[in-house]
């Protein structure tokens, strides 16, 4: 199949979105960087505690083709979570945690009023009212195939509403311009315990777990 180069986007972004009701609550916005394949994550609300790091005014999270990962606040400085030597590249990954992002009260977040999209992710969680956590990972479709076609694999399957007390998990491709075709990123909204959080949010950035498709 032959394509216009010119016509295909730099990057693809699209929102993730908590329904109750009518209303419609942004948790934040993923963006696909075509060519690298480089993640970014974009949280809906300007202060949160991530991993011990009070006030600071996120920008974004990036996961860099070559496995670094680090945050950028607002006021330009960079803080590295994991430098590549010490993560693998994302063409090597067969699972893999990015992000848990704990929500106390969604109602507080951004209401959104934007037309909605196919490609956004929608959860929509009726009349509950309590703490959520979004997570965000990747795994490897390869590892997908072998799992269900019977073969031993490091992936476990679970139901999102019996197992894990959630509401639905969403799946969307890399893309093939990223080198990383084989890869799909997964989301997915649970219902959280509160444990006290100083702030209203809180983003968890889990470390390699080693988990590859190899």
């Amino acid at each position: 199949m032959l394509t216009d180069e010119s016509k295909i986007k730099k990057s693809v972004c699209y929102k993730i979105l908590i329904k109750s009701n009518d209303k419609y609550y942004k948790v934040g916005s993923v963006i696909i960087k075509t060519y690298s394949g480089d993640l970014l994550y974009i949280p809906s609300t300007n202060f949160h505690n991530l991993e011990n790091s009070f006030n600071k005014e996120i920008d974004h999270i990036s996961w860099h083709q070559s496995g670094r990962v680090s945050v950028k606040y607002k006021n330009n400085e960079y803080l590295i979570v994991q430098r590549k030597e010490d993560r693998q590249k994302i063409s090597e990954i067969g699972f893999q945690d990015l992000i848990d992002d704990t929500i106390i009260d969604y109602s507080k977040l951004p209401v959104y009023l934007k037309n909605v999209i196919p490609l956004d992710v929608v959860f929509n969680v009726d009349n509950y009212h309590g703490p959520v956590i979004f997570k965000y990972s990747m795994v490897s479709g390869k590892l997908i195939v072998a799992h269900y076609s019977g073969k031993e694999t490091p992936l476990i399957s679970q139901n999102i509403n019996i197992d894990l007390n959630g509401f639905h998990v969403e799946q969307r491709a890399l893309g093939w311009h990223s080198g990383n075709a084989d890869v799909m990123l997964q989301y997915s909204l649970r219902k959280a315990v509160s444990t006290g959080l100083r702030t209203n949010r809180q983003i968890c950035i889990p470390y390699d777990r080693k988990i590859s498709k190899k």
